[in-house]
């Protein structure tokens, strides 16, 4: 039976989603800018994303949510074992926060999303440093909150004001192209000024090459 919050569980809920948010859209502005997943950051989003979903769910949403974020968590844990040094222990919670937050119900969709952007991420970033479409690292956690965000409003908007927004597929294609238009302004932020740096520094080398080249000293051959 679906869950009615009251005025007080709808303002508390709406409230930490608020925060949620913010604290994810930090945890992929700070991984933009160092490469590094911010703990602090990732662990707020967590906790506050899971009390806006129980306060418009109820508490019957904490044990699924517990266990898909050990689920979500552990694969990445998995991958960090076998990949040392390609997957870092801030991927382990990011994941680990994404499976607490979309639920055993979202997590399927929400995690076909995070492969689809991290995809475009790889080839956005690996074209920006001249690498190849999937020759580069990337900021896990962009494509991770793009697809987690949307997902979370829709999640908690339904539970707020259920006849507000759409669902079935459409509530999975309008949270698609919210996360595609999110995944876009953080390519703009993050991999447009890489390749822009790299350019110019290729135009400022290129001529240095050239005259190095010209004005080179011939040497003769002593008989």
């Amino acid at each position: 039976m679906p869950h009615d919050p009251g005025m007080t569980a709808s303002v508390f809920g709406a409230a930490s989603a608020l925060l949620a948010l913010v604290a994810m859209t930090r945890v992929a502005c700070i991984d933009l800018q160092c490469f590094m997943i911010d703990l602090d950051w990732t662990e707020l989003a967590g906790w506050a994303g899971l009390a806006a979903i129980m306060a418009v769910e109820g508490p019957d949403a904490w044990p699924g949510a517990t266990v898909t974020a050990a689920a979500a968590g552990g694969m990445i844990w998995l991958a960090a074992r076998l990949r040392p040094g390609r997957v870092g222990q801030g991927d382990v919670w990011l994941f680990a926060v994404l499976g607490l937050v979309a639920g055993p119900d979202h997590a399927p969709f929400v995690m076909s999303l995070v492969i689809a952007f991290a995809l475009a991420v790889h080839i956005a970033y690996g074209l920006a440093r001249g690498r190849g479409p999937l020759g580069s690292g990337i900021p896990a956690a962009l494509p991770a909150m793009a697809a987690l965000g949307p997902a979370f409003t829709w999640r908690v908007a339904s539970g707020i004001w259920p006849g507000s927004v759409p669902q079935g597929h459409e509530g999975f294609v309008l949270i698609a192209l919210a996360g595609a238009m999110l995944l876009a302004c953080g390519l703009l932020a993050g991999a447009l000024p890489m390749a822009l740096r790299r350019r110019a520094a290729d135009r400022t080398a290129e001529p240095t090459v050239r005259r190095s080249r010209i004005h080179q000293p011939v040497q003769r051959k002593e008989t």
